[in-house]
């Protein structure tokens, strides 16, 4: 477990110190729980103008050779003043032995000093440390899917907050209760004091009273929906923190659609398939098989043999209502992977179907358009929603059904037809003002020149022009638009409004 000290779950000195390999002998034990930023080395007289805190700083002594007591405890006392957490001296090129002088400074500051032998080079502590913090992100984050995955089985039950306040418990070790805007306890986990002090706790101001952590649950408009109620907060960056704050976000989704009249598990579901990394990342055990197998048969209507899936996402035309229309889209795509968000006017869903003009033909005629994915692994609906939602704001634009992967041009796939027009009129506006012969040769002389890369020999081979004529025509487009044509994302810009030119 990461000490008290070491709330982020880094390194510490005592773990760095045991590592065999090293061979490092504790000379002062000034605080060893402590966490290290990072392994530094320097010979320089005064090296913490360049040090951020937090660091083991190694040196072999050269600038403290020449130093009396004094000195030594002069240096010891900038390093303790900029956070040095450990100094590390290497015996060999300068001492045999830790200086006394520099034992008792660190002693009198509560330094922590480590003598490194001279068959350990002080590259390997700095590499041993980055290897071991490493190994710690990758389990730091092997431990947040983990407890992702089991906030997704947890979202699926049929009491949703009572299997995450469960979910919770858990994993912080700690009493949970979800405690409505009356003071109704709706939900609760591990020993829970009464409800009367969990009222209390719910109602009072101060987000951290008397040992427990406060986390409201509001509404998009910001009215309390009720409150989560948590022991102990884990510190903040930590997995657990993580951990928490994904399933605050989810207990407030359960809040906000019980004002609406759905609690639908369905819904619960969506954010975190398609916003949580790796969640499927390691389907090692029974368990993940078994919650796979029950979010595929959620999209494919109760269809396990389903091997890809698309995202959906349907712009609506006003805010939808979601209790009104989910039953219509989970029908409609034989789903039960469906969400609605009024605040975006948008309907996300995942399915098995392939998603026809013919099946949104009813909706298209609404006003609704649509961004329809290609379909994908399980694994791959994070990343499919990604490409979804970039496509999402051509779909408002240009309206109908944009199709990720279809045959279109990248730039008309993303910035839509009226942002390409606007795009042409402010750039192009001298040009397209002219009369309509001239505008048409001064059109084709810009695209040629353009298309060559401002090569005059190959412009005027592809217009039958001498390379003298192409030269003189670009000097005149220089002064009619007023651009600077050697400027690449000038150059770029005109490439993309000249496809919307009429």
């Amino acid at each position: 477990m990461p000490s008290p000290s070491s709330p982020h779950g880094q390194i510490t000195l005592q773990q760095l110190i045991a590592r065999p390999e090293l061979h490092l002998n504790v000379v002062v034990d000034g605080a060893l729980d402590t966490s290290i930023r990072w392994v530094a080395s320097s010979e320089l007289a005064d090296p913490t103008p360049y040090l951020l805190g937090g660091e083991f700083l190694l040196t072999a002594g050269v600038a403290l050779r020449d130093l009396d007591d004094a000195g030594l405890a002069h240096y010891v006392t900038r390093a303790v003043r900029t956070g040095i957490v450990a100094l590390g001296v290497g015996l060999g090129p300068v001492f045999s032995a830790a200086p006394a002088g520099l034992v008792e400074a660190c002693a009198a500051h509560g330094l922590t000093l480590v003598l490194v032998p001279d068959d350990t080079p002080f590259v390997a502590v700095t590499r041993t440390f980055a290897e071991m913090t490493e190994l710690r992100r990758v389990d730091a984050l092997r431990t947040l899917a983990d407890a992702t995955r089991r906030l997704l089985r947890a979202a699926s039950a049929d009491q949703p907050e009572t299997a995450v306040a469960a979910a919770l418990t858990e994993r912080l070790h700690s009493w949970v209760a979800i405690v409505g805007p009356g003071g109704a306890v709706r939900a609760r986990a591990g020993h829970v004091p009464p409800a009367p002090v969990l009222g209390a706790l719910a109602d009072a101001p101060d987000p951290a009273r008397d040992g427990a952590a406060v986390y409201p649950l509001r509404s998009l408009g910001g009215a309390a929906l009720g409150t989560l109620l948590v022991e102990s907060a884990p510190p903040a960056g930590s997995t657990a923190h993580a951990f928490l704050t994904t399933a605050h976000g989810m207990l407030e989704l359960i809040a906000r659609q019980r004002t609406s009249g759905s609690v639908a598990p369905g819904q619960l579901l969506v954010p975190l398939l398609l916003e949580q990394e790796d969640i499927f990342a390691r389907p090692n055990d029974d368990q993940d098989s078994e919650l796979w197998r029950g979010l595929l048969a959620q999209a494919a209507g109760g269809d396990t043999r389903a091997k890809t899936l698309r995202v959906v996402v349907g712009c609506a035309p006003s805010s939808p209502t979601p209790a009104s229309e989910l039953h219509r889209w989970r029908s409609l795509f034989d789903t039960k992977l469906v969400t609605i968000s009024a605040e975006h006017r948008t309907v996300t869903l995942i399915t098995r179907l392939d998603v026809t003009e013919r099946r949104l033909a009813a909706l298209l005629d609404e006003g609704w358009s649509f961004v329809v994915g290609r379909p994908v692994a399980p694994d791959q609906l994070r990343a499919s929603a990604a490409e979804v939602r970039a496509l999402e704001r051509r779909a408002r634009e240009d309206g109908g059904v944009v199709r990720v992967g279809a045959d279109l041009a990248p730039v008309h796939s993303f910035i839509g037809a009226a942002s390409g027009r606007a795009l042409a009129e402010r750039r192009l506006e001298p040009l397209l003002a002219l009369d309509t012969e001239t505008r048409a040769t001064r059109l084709a002389l810009l695209r040629a020149w353009l298309h060559a890369n401002g090569h005059w020999d190959a412009t005027g081979r592809e217009l039958g022009m001498h390379r003298n004529s192409v030269r003189r025509g670009i000097d005149q487009l220089r002064g009619l638009l007023g651009l600077d044509l050697d400027d690449a994302r000038v150059r770029a810009e005109l490439v993309i409004a000249l496809e919307y030119v009429e």
